[in-house]
C-alpha cells in the first residue's frame, strides 16, 4: 500500500554506484525513501519497495521504484526463466554479500489478481509446469525436516484438530491415508513448480501488463499439479467457477500434456492429499484457513477412496 515517504539510506550494504547499475542512464544518487507498506503475512526486513531519486547523464533528476531483496539461490531461477520465456519480474541487478544475495528487481504496482485474471495465471502455472529440462542441481528441493520428525508434527496437528467435534478428523485413518498418498505422489514425474504459489507470489508487470511469477526461492521440481493443486480451492472461490472446470482449462494449456483429463484430476487430488497433509502442522492454529483446508482434506479423502 502507498505511504507517506519516509527518507531511509540505501538498504543491505547497497552503494549507490552497485544501485545505479540497475537505474536507466544513471549518474549520481540523490535520495531514497520507503514509499510503499508491504501487507499480508511476510512484512519481513528482507526486502523492500524503495524510490529513488537521482541525476542523469544529461543532468536531470528521475525517480524510479525497485523492489530490493536479500534472499539465497534466487538470482540463477531468474534468469534461467527469463531464458525460458516464463514470466518474471525483470532482474536488474544481483549482488552478493555476506553468503547473501542481493536482489535488485522490477517493481510491481499490482500484486495478485481479480476473477478476469484466472484463466492468464492458469497459463503461467501451465507454462512453468511445461518448461523441459531444468537442471536438477539448481532446482534440487531443499531436504526438509527429517520424515519422522516432520509426521510427528502432522500427528500432532491431527490430534488437535480431533479435539473438535465439529471436524471429521480420525488422525490414526487419517496418518494412513496420508501414508497411502505419499506412497503414490512419490512415483509421480515431476515438473518444476513454485512450490509455495499462491496470490501473492503473482503481481503484473507495469510495462508490459503481463501476469508474472516472483519469490523463487522455493521454485524446485516436484511432483506434477504441485502448485495448481495449491490454487484451486483459492481459485475457485474468487472467481465463482468449479474447481473441475479450472483444472480443464489448465490441463488444456499444459503444452505437450498426454493426460486423460479424469486421470489427471485424481492425480492433483492425491497430490493435494499430500499437500494439505503436509500443511496441517501451520494452519491448525488458523481456524479460517485451516477450517477450509480440513473441509477440503476430508472431501479428497473420500473421492480418493483413501479411509480404510
Amino acid at each position: 500500500m502507498p505511504i507517506e515517504p519516509q527518507p531511509c539510506a540505501l538498504p543491505y550494504g547497497l552503494s549507490w554506484p552497485e544501485l545505479g547499475s540497475a537505474l536507466p542512464d544513471f549518474a549520481a544518487g540523490n535520495a531514497s525513501w520507503i514509499s510503499y507498506e508491504k501487507r499480508g503475512l511476510h512484512r519481513e526486513e528482507n526486502s523492500r519497495i524503495l524510490t529513488v531519486s537521482y541525476a542523469t547523464q544529461n543532468g536531470s533528476t528521475r525517480t524510479a521504484t525497485v523492489f530490493i531483496k536479500r534472499t539465497n539461490a534466487e538470482a540463477a531461477k531468474y534468469r534461467f526463466l527469463a531464458d525460458r520465456r516464463v514470466p518474471t519480474p525483470r532482474l536488474l541487478q544481483a549482488l552478493v554479500r555476506d553468503d547473501a544475495e542481493i536482489l535488485v528487481l522490477e517493481f510491481l504496482p499490482i500484486i495478485g489478481i481479480s476473477p478476469d485474471g484466472a484463466d492468464e495465471l492458469l497459463r503461467l502455472l501451465a507454462g512453468l509446469n511445461a518448461v523441459e529440462d531444468p537442471p536438477r542441481p539448481l532446482f534440487q528441493p531443499p531436504p526438509g525436516m527429517p520424515a519422522a520428525a516432520f509426521n510427528g508434527l502432522v500427528t500432532a496437528a491431527l490430534n488437535e484438530l480431533a479435539a473438535d467435534p465439529r471436524t471429521p478428523v480420525d488422525p490414526a485413518r487419517w496418518l494412513r491415508a496420508y501414508k497411502s498418498a505419499g506412497e503414490i505422489v512419490a512415483t509421480l514425474p515431476t515438473a518444476l513448480n513454485h512450490g509455495e504459489m499462491y496470490f501473492q507470489q503473482i503481481g503484473w508487470s507495469a510495462g508490459q501488463r503481463r501476469l508474472v511469477l516472483f519469490d523463487l526461492e522455493s521454485l524446485a521440481l516436484r511432483p506434477i499439479f504441485t502448485d495448481i493443486a495449491g490454487m484451486l480451492a483459492g481459485l475457485a472461490a474468487l472467481t465463482g467457477r468449479s474447481e473441475r472446470e479450472l483444472f480443464a482449462t489448465y490441463l488444456a494449456m499444459l503444452p505437450g500434456s498426454a493426460w486423460p483429463e479424469s486421470e489427471a484430476w485424481e492425480t492433483m487430488r492425491m497430490v493435494r492429499v499430500v499437500r494439505s497433509f503436509q500443511s496441517l502442522p501451520w494452519l491448525a492454529n488458523n481456524p479460517q484457513i485451516g477450517d477450509r483446508s480440513v473441509r477440503t482434506l476430508a472431501d479428497d479423502l473420500v473421492a480418493l477412496d483413501l479411509l480404510d
